[in-house]
């Protein structure tokens, strides 16, 4: 697949406010791209965009809750008419809390909750991206997890959210093989970020630098990588339990947890 260069592009971020969609939208800002950052959280966005116009680049935001099917449609309308087009789209929105089914905690409200969070927001903003880029082409871009591969203790709502997209995204890359479109399919591993509790992490030697997590998504994206799966000591063990029988996958997830 052909490499492009983040650089004088129109790229769309969401779940912009925090986290390593602002780590990306902050890495993107010196390269003289015209960035669109959504997220919930006016206030953050417009602290955000003052950034990154300091760092060189046009940033229009929009407090969009990705959830909302006709907000994002809304937004994706504007944001095209104002700027003219969306060559990069990093669909990022989500994130989740550890949750333990059978407790009282994880009500179906807040398993059906998190889903949302986790996949209503791709699915909003995937399905209009695939009409419009279709005719002009473009890269697609999706925020997955190690965590889609197979359940995990304490993150079954969140799992099952980003096996969901995982399998959608993949299809979509299926269907429109023959279209100009790009999908990237991005799986960081545990990201030293707002939303990381150290406390459920169970080998903290697993988990990352959000620049560096930041550097391989973004390297990723230009090179137009199918499925980036990093860092290698957190991607071998997913596909070396995604392969070993169930029961035994089951029994050692177990004892971490």
């Amino acid at each position: 697949m052909a490499k492009i260069a983040l650089s004088n592009q129109t790229i769309l971020i969401t779940g912009a406010t925090s986290g390593l969609g602002r780590a990306m939208a902050l890495a993107l800002a010196p390269r003289g791209n015209r960035l669109i950052v959504t997220g919930r959280r006016a206030e953050l966005l417009a602290t955000l965009a003052s950034e990154i116009e300091a760092l060189g680049s046009r940033c229009l935001t929009a407090p969009v809750d990705a959830t909302d099917e006709g907000a994002v449609a809304a937004h994706l309308t504007d944001a095209i008419g104002k700027l003219g087009r969306i060559d990069v789209a990093i669909l990022n929105a989500g994130g989740g809390t550890a949750l333990r089914l059978g407790t009282e905690r994880a009500s179906a409200v807040a398993v059906k909750e998190s889903m949302a969070r986790n996949y209503d927001t791709l699915v909003n903003y995937l399905v209009p991206l695939l009409d419009y880029m279709q005719s002009v082409g473009g890269t697609i871009a999706y925020t997955c997890s190690p965590a889609g591969s197979f359940g995990l203790p304490k993150s079954g709502p969140y799992s099952a959210a980003k096996a969901a997209g995982r399998v959608l995204f993949d299809t979509a890359r299926i269907e429109l093989g023959h279209t100009p479109i790009r999908f990237v399919a991005l799986y960081p591993g545990f990201t030293y970020t707002e939303g990381l509790v150290e406390s459920e992490i169970p080998f903290k030697f697993l988990i990352i630098e959000k620049e560096r997590a930041v550097r391989q998504m973004l390297r990723a994206i230009e090179r137009g990588t199918a499925h980036a799966m990093f860092p290698k000591r957190i991607a071998w063990p997913v596909r070396i339990g995604a392969l070993i029988p169930e029961p035994i996958r089951r029994w050692f997830l177990r004892q971490v947890s």
